[in-house]
């Protein structure tokens, strides 16, 4: 009878220290305003803008999310002006981005990046973005259609992309390993404001923790193969039709688009690898090696693929075309002397532990040359338009 007493009390303890915990938890939760969004915007000289969605719960209503914008000199200084303005105390464990305006990250951000780093309750995976304009401006987008939060969706509008292997990742902890890479220079997607939506408009260069220059998003395949292996995406060529003249099946008629005298094809690459190798320490020449194997999806004319020498052909012209646009591509990174491949590892692998500064760095690569080779491999052939 005994045994059975303290079971009954036992029982009855575990379900009320359940309960208390509960209505304790809820509590807390009601006098909390989460934080899933930060921007930053220069005001003037020494003043930044900081504006932040915030995530609140009000068990009278529906959640409610509500934005906050104020100014201060340091990130700091901008949290507590933040939290003047809120009638419940901010707080950052579920911050999802940090959107940068152009012009702040054109001065540096790593004042900001490292006030990120010091929050203990920031993750390392929260996502740094540019914004193309004011950072204020994104922020300001109208999403409640969505139904989420605006630092969810654009969190989810960056996910999709990076695990679709169309942009690189642009977490906080990938930042700061090419920040303090003395080898390498950070990448961040910029952001745009289009038709009341936000979308992923370019992908920033940075060059330490200034912004120089943005690539659009027929670079972002090239520049996926440098940095990664690469599964996915899918890229589309020009060509002069005269080129494919000899495997152009005829259909009699000629089509519109002869005026423009322009072959189109689009591939999809399956599975690519990138191999970067200092082949001459001296003058410092570097080739790089790629082999893709991917799929012909889509040609503006009918090509004849029955006979595997066309399809020979077709991988020749591919190769000679990819070979140019990759090297013109580190000639561009060289010109504004940004390394987001990584070049300065390879050289560093090769220095037996010596000592290499970014400066000394940044005027070896002035001075790089590149070799390069591509071996396209194409094991399907798709859609024929």
């Amino acid at each position: 009878m005994l045994k059975v007493r303290k079971r009954i009390f036992f029982t009855v303890l575990i379900f009320g220290i359940l309960f208390v915990s509960g209505c304790v938890e809820q509590k807390q939760l009601e006098k909390l305003a989460l934080v899933t969004a930060a921007g930053y915007d220069l005001e003037k000289k020494n003043v930044i803008r900081g504006t932040v969605v915030v995530h609140q719960f009000d068990p009278m209503a529906q959640n409610i999310t509500r934005m906050i914008s104020t100014t201060a000199n340091t990130s700091k200084g901008l949290r507590q002006g933040q939290n003047l303005k809120s009638n419940q105390k901010l707080v950052t464990g579920q911050m999802r981005c940090v959107i940068y305006s152009k012009e702040l990250a054109k001065k540096g951000v790593i004042q900001l990046v490292d006030a990120l780093n010091r929050d203990s309750t920031v993750g390392n995976m929260v996502y740094l973005t540019v914004a193309d304009g004011s950072a204020k401006e994104i922020m300001d987008v109208d999403n409640t259609n969505t139904k989420i939060s605006l630092g969810t969706y654009i969190y989810n509008l960056i996910k999709q992309n990076v695990e679709s292997e169309q942009i690189l990742s642009p977490t906080l902890q990938e930042f700061n390993h090419n920040y303090y890479d003395i080898g390498r220079d950070p990448v961040l997607p910029v952001l745009k404001v289009q038709n009341q939506d936000v979308i992923i408009k370019a992908l920033a260069l940075f060059k330490d923790d200034r912004y120089v220059a943005e690539l659009g998003a027929k670079q972002h395949f090239y520049l996926k193969i440098l940095s990664d292996r690469y599964k996915a995406g899918t890229h589309e060529l020009g060509f002069k039709r005269s080129d494919f003249e000899k495997i152009r099946m005829k259909k009699g008629e000629h089509s519109i688009r002869d005026v423009y005298n322009k072959l189109f094809i689009d591939i999809d690459n399956i599975n690519s690898h990138a191999k970067l190798k200092m082949i001459d320490k001296k003058t410092l020449k570097f080739m790089v090696e790629v082999k893709l194997d991917s799929r012909l999806l889509e040609s503006t004319e009918p090509l004849d693929f029955s006979n595997p020498s066309s399809v020979k052909f077709i991988e020749k012209k591919l190769n000679l075309a990819m070979e140019k646009d990759i090297k013109g591509l580190l000639k561009y990174f060289q010109k504004l002397g940004v390394d987001p491949v990584g070049i300065g590892n390879e050289y560093k692998a090769h220095l037996r532990g010596k000592n290499l500064s970014k400066k000394e760095w940044r005027e070896l690569y002035k001075r790089a040359s590149f070799e390069v080779h591509v071996k396209n491999r194409i094991v399907k052939t798709g859609v024929i338009d």
